[in-house]
């Protein structure tokens, strides 16, 4: 359908301002973030801001949405990656740590959502357009373990179902994530690369799972060189760009 001049206009103005308002989270905090900030940088009338977005906390689930909907994309590449169902669930993960990378400080925004009394303030609409999109990524990485049971790679353990397996990927790498927002001097703690050690300590979960293959240092190698090169190839190159500039 071909939009008309003037819906042109509105959809550029409605991007303009989840623009803006992306850079003020990044760089000054969820706390800056106004109806009047966005409208000040973007040299429009507060009300005009209001014919968009209802409350900032609507501005900041559409963000999220943005971002859940780049993420789902990732889980589904992986997801359809040509390897076993071990690997997959690697790739997966590796796909949560380098979305964290290229992003505009999306893990920050995800926290921020989660924040006491913000989702009541926000659209039912958009609410159920991001629980969905959750919803999307965990029944992918739900899918790949069942896959895998019914497979014969990985045993269905007596006292741990699938969901929970799912659960404890997920609090690994959410949780390493949020650790790293919060700037900790992990260097002084021994940790040189945050992202792999979680992906490591991933490995040594599927290893404990009994998972099969068990971890090879060779091929686990061979897999993130697919990774970065074919899998990932864009992500990756933006990841490496955005720690480069981190570290000058």
């Amino acid at each position: 359908m071909t939009l008309s001049r003037k819906q042109r206009e509105i959809a550029k103005r409605h991007a303009l301002f989840l623009e803006i308002a992306e850079n003020i989270l990044a760089e000054e905090g969820f706390h800056m973030l106004s109806m009047e900030r966005i409208a000040e940088v973007a040299e429009y009338s507060k009300g005009t801001v209001y014919q968009h977005f209802t409350c900032k906390e609507e501005i900041l689930i559409q963000l999220c949405i943005h971002c859940m909907t780049t993420l789902n994309g990732l889980f589904e590449r992986a997801a359809h990656f040509d390897c076993n169902h071990r690997d997959r669930v690697i790739a997966i993960f590796y796909a949560h740590q380098l979305w964290a990378m290229t992003g505009n400080n999306q893990t920050d925004m995800m926290m921020h959502l989660s924040m006491d009394g913000v989702r009541e303030k926000v659209t039912e609409k958009s609410l159920q357009q991001h629980d969905q999109l959750e919803q999307n990524l965990v029944g992918l990485v739900n899918k790949i373990v069942l896959d895998a049971i019914n497979d014969g790679e990985l045993k269905k353990h007596k006292h741990i179902q699938a969901p929970e397996i799912v659960f404890g990927f997920w609090s690994l790498s959410s949780g390493g994530q949020m650790l790293q927002v919060c700037e900790l001097p992990l260097e002084e703690f021994g940790i040189s690369d945050a992202n792999m050690a979680l992906v490591r300590s991933l490995v040594l979960m599927l290893d404990g799972l009994d998972w099969q293959p068990l971890h090879n240092e060779s091929h686990f190698k061979k897999l993130l060189k697919r990774f970065n090169t074919e899998l990932f190839a864009e992500e990756y190159a933006i990841a490496c760009e955005s720690m480069n500039k981190k570290s000058t």
